[in-house]
């Protein structure tokens, strides 16, 4: 009983991991048009106490996602030479590197 529960807890905070590394990319790169700058900007301002508030396994879970979603993006081409990766910022990849390293707790938490 004990396993199945941890094992439905990890689901859920992956998927709350997912949710979350989804709302970031969204306030820190999604332009104007997309959300407003203010409101953006007042997210932003807000990140270091979300994640000192974090739990140690809350904190890997998002940079398991970061991982996840760096070799989903830079990976290297396709058998039809697709890659994503020449859609990646420069200020994009050192975002998924310091969250998948989880250097950014330490420079934002």
């Amino acid at each position: 009983m004990l396993q199945a529960l941890k094992s439905h807890g990890d689901i859920r905070i992956k998927t709350l991991a997912e949710l979350s590394f989804e709302y970031l990319w969204l306030v820190l790169f999604a332009g104007e048009d997309v959300i407003d700058l203010d409101y953006s900007v007042k997210c932003q301002e807000n990140l270091s106490e979300y994640f000192s508030a974090m739990t140690p396994g809350e904190k890997e879970a998002l940079s398991a996602v970061a991982r996840e979603t760096q070799a989903r993006l830079l990976a290297e081409p396709d058998e039809h030479g697709y890659t994503p990766r020449k859609l990646v910022t420069e200020e994009q990849r050192a975002f998924l590197e310091a969250l998948a390293s989880g250097d950014i707790f330490e420079q934002w938490g």
